[in-house]
């Protein structure tokens, strides 16, 4: 059976401010999707079964991502824009279509940005990374079948 996997290249990165909107955030050199963890509370108690700890399910969080990007003056522009937005920014990685499917899978989330210039060596390319510090749910749409 052959393989179905993908490359990150051909992938969007985009952003908006209202959710509708959402242009590409400029020469992105890797995908931004956060990894969502879950807290487990522990909840044993003194009749707890065979002296086990037993836990419950608390809430979740997908922590801070960091996106990699080649530093342009415009790109630098519109994160300092959006970092100094009050609500958090949406998010929206499109993934190349994987074989089989007509159009990619799509990561949707919010966050609030922080761009960080790379301070590089002499011949190269300066970098820039933008902290994102996620802040509520992350969607995932399974791309459209071929």
């Amino acid at each position: 059976m052959a393989s179905r996997q993908i490359t990150a290249y051909g992938a969007k990165v985009e952003r908006s401010t209202d959710g509708l909107d959402f242009t590409p955030i400029p020469e992105c050199k890797g995908i931004a999707v956060p990894s969502v963890e879950t807290d487990y509370l522990e909840a044993t108690s003194l009749d707890s079964p065979n002296g086990f700890k037993e836990y419950i399910k608390g809430l979740k969080d997908a922590g801070t991502i960091s996106l990699p990007c080649g530093y342009t003056a415009e790109g630098y522009e519109q994160q300092l824009a959006d970092q100094a937005a009050r609500d958090p920014i949406f998010y929206r990685t499109t993934l190349a279509p994987a074989p089989g499917q007509a159009t990619g899978d799509i990561f949707t989330f919010r966050g609030f940005p922080t761009p960080q210039i790379e301070g590089n060596d002499v011949g190269a390319i300066v970098g820039m990374t933008i902290s994102i510090r996620t802040t509520g749910d992350v969607t995932w749409t399974k791309g459209a079948a071929a």
